[in-house]
């Protein structure tokens, strides 16, 4: 494991504040550690649709569609 959890999460307010207003929105819902893949992960959402946030193994957020809600 390369950081904590409590990176992650400055990594996620990092990527939305670079990446305002456009994702503003979303709303973390879980934050989880992957044991598999040795990696963070979160589950997050905005009205319509869910998603899930990982990094791209070089620090970087990256955004995955999981569905609509």
């Amino acid at each position: 494991m390369k950081y904590d959890k409590e990176i992650f999460e400055e990594m996620i307010r990092d990527w939305k504040a670079d990446n305002s207003p456009e994702y503003d929105n979303l709303e973390i819902e879980e934050i989880y550690f992957d044991e598999d893949a040795q990696e963070w992960g979160a589950y997050v959402q905005d009205e319509k649709t869910t998603y899930s946030l990982t990094d791209d193994g070089t620090g970087n957020i990256v955004i995955n569609y999981s569905g609509t809600r």
